[in-house]
């Protein structure tokens, strides 16, 4: 890859794209500076103490192949910008759906039901996968946080908000396992698609402690890596819209 700049060519990708699109009149996504910067906020003062500790307690580490070396009490400078050019695109692709959705002519009670449904579904699976390691801290604290924001963003938008939200998530998952992908192992793509034991990936930008998740990954991605996403992209949409 491109040695120490690996983890910021990955951010930058993640960033660049939505920021120059974000300027396009229809969306006028960059004019909204005061939301977006009200959930990458909320989103740092939850979100960077507890990497902080999960770092301190070897929940995981970061491979200095792949870092610049530049820290923030333990975390590598890329991993704070991770918390600003992650949502930001999550927020952009959120923005995006909803303008284009919301051409639709539909009422707000047709909604009611997928939320329900999206609601249980995502809870079912959350807790599934926090059945199979509850010990875990990775598990039981991504997986928490998950069901937490999601029950809370369900009751806190309207129901159609919630809807647009899912379906954005759903096309975020894409780009999600191709960066995340690469942080979690280089050359993702050679390992299985499902992965049912405890795989040690030590070429990777960050390294995890198998202990502490549910030891499944699709390709190099432990599946708590999709909570843990969620339960920070649901600040950035309820601070988007309220």
């Amino acid at each position: 890859m491109l040695g120490n700049q690996t983890y910021l060519f990955v951010l930058g990708i993640t960033f660049i794209a939505p920021f120059l699109l974000g300027f396009h009149p229809s969306v006028s996504f960059n004019k909204q500076w005061k939301k977006i910067g009200k959930g990458l906020f909320w989103i740092a003062v939850v979100y960077i103490p507890w990497d902080i500790l999960k770092t301190y307690f070897g929940v995981w580490s970061f491979n200095p192949k792949y870092i610049t070396g530049i820290f923030l009490i333990n975390l590598p400078l890329e991993e704070v910008l991770f918390f600003i050019a992650t949502p930001f695109a999550c927020l952009f692709s959120y923005a995006c759906v909803q303008y284009y959705w919301i051409k639709a002519k539909d009422d707000e009670n047709t909604y009611h039901r997928p939320a329900q449904w999206g609601l249980l579904t995502l809870c079912i699976l959350a807790l599934t996968v926090l059945s199979l390691n509850v010990s875990g801290w990775y598990t039981a604290s991504a997986i928490s946080a998950a069901i937490i924001m999601t029950l809370w963003s369900y009751f806190r938008l309207s129901k159609r908000q919630f809807v647009l939200g899912l379906l954005t998530w759903a096309i975020l998952l894409i780009p999600f396992y191709i960066c995340n992908g690469i942080l979690t192992g280089i050359d993702f793509w050679q390992y299985p698609f499902w992965n049912t034991h405890q795989v040690n990936i030590e070429n990777a930008v960050v390294l995890y402690n198998n202990a502490e998740n549910a030891g499944i990954r699709i390709w190099s991605v432990p599946l708590e890596d999709f909570f843990y996403g969620i339960g920070f992209y649901w600040i950035a949409v309820l601070n988007w819209e309220n």
